[in-house]
């Protein structure tokens, strides 16, 4: 498909966002349109802001969605968009080839580094977290491991190399999300011994971008989006998203823009200069970051500038030894003029004295089985007891400060392997907790062999642990515990999370043709059950989760709930899911429901109900249910009194189309936001990359 035709195709997408309907009819574009280039041509932009205030006024269909993101937020300008399968393809396949110019294939793993970014391929990796001696030393064991990209914001990989005097081989160095200064580009080259490669991305536009290893030219990636300079800044239509497209759309980034490189790849080139509010004033006039040099100093491994508000420079720099300023004042004098200065020192090394929260034994034990993980999780410990390996895997699972696409980070799975191979503990409940947390680890190893020696260690006599031993039953094969199974009552906190991390995996492999052709189950399901049955859980539960997603009987006997409503539940969900009539069984349900919570638990069922059934609801009508029916979150998930929305969203998400379709577009977007698939994982490693991991200026005003 040609660019004119493309164009045709998104410009009529982006007519039906109501968004662009007033710039669109005073540009005259419509359907008896001839050339739609002249057009286009006369559309007026529309900026991040404008966008961000009512992104919903810009989504065009809720049909096609397969991939949401959320623009950077540097300026506090974030929201959420969202694109299609065609628009993905072609944003994978652009990444894959401009990769390949540096020899960087699908088997070459891309480590992003102190960064906001996430892995995009299977055999990526992402480490976040304050950037001390125990991160490099983590960082460093993931070198090890083999050949290896890394790839972050220019003045992270800074930090990080002002630590290092040498490190292992890698094959590139990608630096993205902030302009890249000469210095930095030296300091990388000379720590790393590898080429350093600028990468811009707007990912809500669809640009994308590396230089090119023969002229070092940023390269844009033209056969996606099509590129303008407007008023001084960059505009930019994106040719392949159709769901919510962005037509002459001002991203906030000035670059120049060239054509033709001596490489003798098509397209354009382009310089960054920066954020369009990011200009400094300087001797020579006002200056985007990009446009000022920024040289390399001997004895300064990195340097931070920011002009203040009385017109003072303070300067930050990290030494590597002595430094002579001299070299300094002068740059700082030939660009800025004679101004006051004043240059503060940062040793980093004083980074790795972080205050940690002390555990003996018992205490650590009591946190992670009767109390919220939250107040443990996100924070380095001390330990005074055993337990010090074993409370460090739980943490790395769970809140890891390294996230792969499958599996554990190589630096996890040697702390496991060293876990499995120590003797039995003389303390009967470190033992314990040793083997629940073994048994917890095939959640993300999906390891039978794990399974067989977390087994051998476990205390059967003890009911949380034997709930533990029968959660991998819903995605192992090889797992049939004997054990004693009728026992009901109220989970630890230990066992919910064991599920919760246990109901990723289990849908991934799960085998049953509801899973695989039908609307039901979804993560979120699953979640929503649990959640709900935590205080009164039974094995019933687990053979009902076991029959759903494995498509046949549990492979031991369990007696019925002792209770009428989770009795009723069982029928009612037996009958949806085999597409049964079910009226007489959702009036038992009802009949059944004595608390506010059961009775708002008919009216989510349902609604799964009527979706399974292939029903269209009623948008306006379950919006108001979903509002006076949702119930705050267990004690022990909740940091505040949160409200549980999770088990709602697949009812949310089936509202956004029918929503669309009467024309409002902003609740349809709000859906669609709402209705994001969890996620623990993710969710855990964003909450520290985010703490602690943003972008920085190493040149600024502050007066902008």
């Amino acid at each position: 498909m040609d660019g004119d035709v493309r164009l045709k195709r998104v410009l009529e997408a982006a007519a039906k966002a109501p968004g662009n309907q007033a710039r669109f009819i005073a540009a005259g574009i419509n359907t008896q349109v001839s050339n739609w280039y002249d057009a286009f041509l006369q559309l007026s932009p529309v900026d991040k802001q404008t966008v961000r205030q009512n992104p919903g006024l810009f989504l065009a269909d809720a049909r096609d969605v397969v991939y949401r993101g959320s623009t950077s937020g540097s300026r506090g300008q974030s929201f959420v968009y969202f694109a299609g399968k065609e628009w993905n393809q072609a944003r994978i396949e652009a990444r894959r080839q401009s990769l390949s110019w540096w020899g960087i294939d699908d088997n070459t793993p891309i480590i992003n580094v102190a960064s906001r970014l996430l892995p995009i391929r299977s055999v990526d990796l992402a480490i976040a977290g304050t950037i001390d001696l125990d991160f490099i030393r983590q960082l460093l064991a993931l070198m090890r491991e083999r050949p290896c990209v890394l790839r972050g914001y220019p003045s992270r990989l800074c930090e990080v190399a002002s630590y290092l005097v040498s490190a292992p081989p890698v094959i590139a160095i990608i630096c993205t999300g902030e302009c890249l200064f000469d210095y930095q580009k030296a300091l990388l080259q000379d720590v790393f011994q590898a080429p350093v490669i600028n990468e811009y991305g707007c990912q809500e536009t669809g640009i994308s971008g590396l230089t090119c290893p023969q002229a070092n030219r940023l390269h844009l990636d033209s056969d996606r989006c099509l590129y303008e300079i407007i008023d001084g800044q960059l505009v930019t239509t994106d040719l392949y998203n159709y769901t919510m497209p962005l037509v002459r759309y001002k991203c906030g980034d000035v670059l120049q823009l060239d054509s033709g490189c001596t490489c003798d790849r098509p397209g354009l080139t382009a310089k960054i200069l920066g954020r369009i509010e990011d200009k400094i004033t300087t001797l020579s006039g006002s200056k985007y970051p990009g446009e000022i040099v920024m040289p390399q100093f001997d004895g300064i491994a990195t340097y931070q500038v920011a002009k203040t508000n009385d017109n003072r420079l303070n300067i930050a720099i990290c030494p590597t030894d002595e430094p002579n300023l001299a070299p300094l004042g002068k740059w700082v004098n030939n660009t800025f003029g004679n101004i006051p200065v004043q240059v503060f020192v940062d040793n980093l090394q004083n980074l790795d004295n972080l205050p940690k929260r002390s555990y003996d034994d018992a205490s650590w034990i009591d946190s992670v089985t009767q109390k919220p993980w939250a107040n443990w999780l996100y924070q380095p410990l001390s330990f005074t007891g055993e337990g010090k390996n074993i409370a460090q895997l739980l943490q790395q699972l769970v809140a890891s400060t390294v996230i792969v696409n499958s599996g554990i980070a190589p630096t996890t799975k040697v702390l496991l392997d060293e876990i499995i191979a120590s003797p039995r503990d003389r303390n009967p409940a470190l033992e314990r907790i040793k083997a629940r947390v073994l048994l917890f680890a095939c959640s993300f190893l999906d390891d039978a062999s794990l399974y067989n020696q977390a087994a051998q260690r476990a205390d059967t006599s003890d009911r949380a642990t034997s709930i533990d031993l029968l959660v991998p039953t819903l995605y192992l094969d090889a797992v049939n515990p004997n054990l004693n199974v009728d026992l009901e009552g109220k989970l630890d906190t230990f066992n919910v999370h064991h599920l919760l991390y246990s109901f990723e995996l289990a849908i991934r492999k799960a085998t049953s043709p509801i899973v695989k052709q039908r609307l039901l189950p979804s993560l979120a399901v699953l979640m929503g059950d649990l959640n709900f049955f935590a205080s009164r859980f039974g094995v019933w539960l687990l053979a009902a989760w076991f029959e759903l997603l494995r498509g046949k009987p549990f492979p031991q006997l369990v007696s019925v709930p002792s209770d009428d409503f989770s009795l009723a539940w069982l029928a009612w969900r037996k009958a949806i899911m085999n597409s049964e009539k079910s009226s007489y069984t959702l009036c038992q349900l009802q009949e059944a429901a004595k608390t506010p919570d059961e009775k708002a638990r008919v009216y989510l069922e349902k609604g799964y109900g009527l979706l399974l059934a292939g029903e269209e609801l009623n948008p306006y009508e379950w919006l108001e249910i979903i509002k006076a029916n949702t119930t705050p979150l267990p004690d022990f998930l909740q940091h505040t009194n949160n409200i549980d929305i999770t088990p709602w969203l697949p009812i949310v998400r089936s509202l956004c189309s029918p929503l669309l379709a009467v024309g409002d577009r902003e609740m349809a977007y709000q859906c669609l936001v709402a209705s994001a698939p969890p996620s623990s994982r993710i969710s855990a490693f964003e909450q520290i990359a985010f703490q602690v991991n943003d972008k920085q200026s190493v040149i600024f005003d502050e007066n902008m």
